[in-house]
């Protein structure tokens, strides 16, 4: 099931991801460090990134993820997947 999550920023968030097209992964999270923004939120460790600030991460490699959330200045908008 597909939900939404925003990030007040500016980051950092306090999540890793691993995977990506370059890694024929999907784009998951991967760890959220406890305490951090990502932490006080419904993310979870393992969930499939479905889009960042609204484009679809399905054919983003990693790099081109990390550059995306980190152009993310003020809030950090993601569609996750449990």
């Amino acid at each position: 099931m597909a939900y939404s999550v925003t990030l007040n920023g500016p980051g950092p968030w306090g999540f890793r991801l691993q995977g990506g097209k370059d890694f024929n992964m999907p784009l998951t999270i991967s760890r959220i460090t406890p305490g951090s923004k990502a932490a006080q939120s419904q993310m979870n460790q393992g969930d499939l990134v479905i889009a960042i600030e609204g484009v679809n991460a399905d054919s983003m490699t990693h790099l081109e993820a990390q550059n995306k959330i980190k152009s993310a200045s003020h809030n950090l908008s993601l569609t996750l997947q449990k």
